[in-house]
C-alpha cells in the first residue's frame, strides 16, 4: 500500500491532482478540502494516500491530513459507500465537521452533498457512532476550550445555513471565507447571511 507520496504539484484540477516523484506522476483523487489546502503548481508537498485495488482498476486518493484519510477510511467501513463517494462525502463536509455530526448525530451536518442520499447518511451516523470518538478528535484539532467552542460555532452556523437551504458546499465555502476565531453563533450568520445577498 502508497502510505503517502512526497513530490511536486505538477497538475491540480477541481478533485484530482498529479504529483511528481522521481519522474513519475502519480494521478491522485482528492477532497475539495485537500484541493483548497495543498499548495499550488510547482510546490513540493507530503500527502498522506490510500490507493484502491480492483480487478480492473487502481485509484490512488490523497488527504489534506492524516486526520482526512483516517475519516476518510472510517467511511469505507459503511455499507454503501465507496471510495469515490467517501471522496465525495469529504468534498461536501470537512473531515471534523462530519467527526463532528457523528459524534452529536447530527444529520442536517450532512444534508446536500450531491448524490448522498438519507439512507446512506443514516448509515453514516449510525454504523460509524462507535467509531469515532467526539472527544479525541477535538483535543486532537481543536487544543482548549476556546478552540472546542470555535469549532460548535462554526458546525451550529453550518447546520443553520443547511435548514435555511443553502447547499453544502455553498455554506461551506462561505463559511471557510468569513469565519473568525473570535466568531459568536450570531455574528458570523449575519457575516454569511451578507455575503451569500440574503
Amino acid at each position: 500500500m502508497i502510505s503517502f507520496i512526497k513530490g511536486v504539484i505538477a497538475y491540480k484540477g477541481f478533485g484530482d491532482v498529479v504529483i511528481e516523484n522521481n519522474g513519475i506522476g502519480y494521478e491522485i483523487n482528492v477532497s475539495s478540502f485537500c484541493y483548497n489546502t495543498m499548495g499550488e503548481v510547482g510546490q513540493e508537498v507530503t500527502m498522506p494516500t490510500y490507493l484502491h485495488i480492483r480487478e480492473d482498476e487502481m485509484s490512488l486518493f490523497g488527504f489534506a491530513s492524516k486526520f482526512e484519510k483516517e475519516v476518510f477510511l472510517k467511511l469505507l467501513l459503511v455499507n454503501g459507500v465507496g471510495p469515490k463517494m467517501a471522496i465525495n462525502i469529504l468534498s461536501g463536509v470537512s473531515a471534523q465537521d462530519l467527526s463532528f455530526a457523528i459524534a452529536t448525530q447530527n444529520v442536517n451536518i450532512l444534508k446536500g452533498i450531491k448524490g448522498v442520499g438519507t439512507k446512506i447518511r443514516e448509515r453514516i451516523l449510525l454504523e460509524l457512532k462507535e467509531k469515532i470518538d467526539a472527544l479525541s478528535h477535538l483535543e486532537e484539532v481543536d487544543i482548549n476550550t476556546h478552540e472546542k467552542n470555535e469549532s460548535q460555532v462554526y458546525a451550529q452556523v453550518n447546520s443553520v445555513l443547511l435548514d435555511w437551504g443553502v447547499s453544502s458546499m455553498d455554506a461551506q465555502t462561505v463559511l471557510n471565507k468569513v469565519f473568525t476565531t473570535t466568531d459568536t453563533v450570531e455574528t458570523l450568520l449575519a457575516k454569511c447571511f451578507k455575503e451569500l445577498g440574503k
